[in-house]
């Protein structure tokens, strides 16, 4: 096996997609290490749901508790009219029997929830920010990866892994290289 096979995991994207992997690949004894495109993250986004299977998921990571003290736990689903009448009502999480809570929060607040997550535990270099994947080569010994710098796109050192995750996106290099021309404005280069 070769060194690169013996490596670790490379997720490109530190959101929430790529951050919840890492948690995953971690408690499962997997090394990773996750890159992100831009050079800090901050929280960005809108309120989003957290529907009771996913905060299963989360749960057994041992999150609850950190999503509990920024969510909000959601009782019911409320839907009106453009005329403020009331067209249907349904309970929401536990209150509609499921095993754990529905949470409404704000993207940026999940995303910090997990980021702190995951350097508590993989440690504080996990997240190598300010690496935009440029692309990749892959053999069948693993896949070396290809960075640039967001801000003034100067390229940084290839990162050799054993196995590549694309969590970036919509304009994602990963996607554009293995799908040229699919839904995606990013080029590999």
């Amino acid at each position: 096996m070769s060194n690169r096979m013996a490596g670790e995991v490379a997720v490109v994207g530190a959101g929430i997609g790529g951050l919840v992997l890492a948690l995953e690949l971690h408690d499962a004894g997997i090394p990773c290490r996750i890159y992100e495109a831009v050079p800090e993250i901050r929280p960005l986004g809108v309120g989003i749901n957290i529907l009771p299977h996913a905060t299963g998921i989360l749960a057994r990571l041992g999150l609850t508790d950190d999503l509990a003290r920024v969510a909000v736990t959601t009782r019911e689903s409320a839907f009106f009219n453009r005329f403020g009448q009331l067209i249907h009502r349904e309970p929401a999480g536990r209150y509609a029997g499921h095993e754990h809570p529905q949470f409404s929060v704000h993207r940026g607040d999940l995303q910090r929830v997990l980021l702190d997550a995951v350097r508590a535990r993989l440690g504080p270099d996990a997240v190598r920010l300010d690496h935009r994947c440029v692309g990749f080569d892959q053999d069948r010994d693993g896949v070396r990866l290809r960075f640039r710098r967001s801000g003034d796109g100067a390229s940084l050192p290839d990162v050799p892994a054993a196995l590549l995750v694309g969590c970036d996106g919509i304009h994602s290099a990963v996607r554009a290289q293995l799908h040229p021309g699919r839904g995606s404005r990013a080029t590999a280069g």
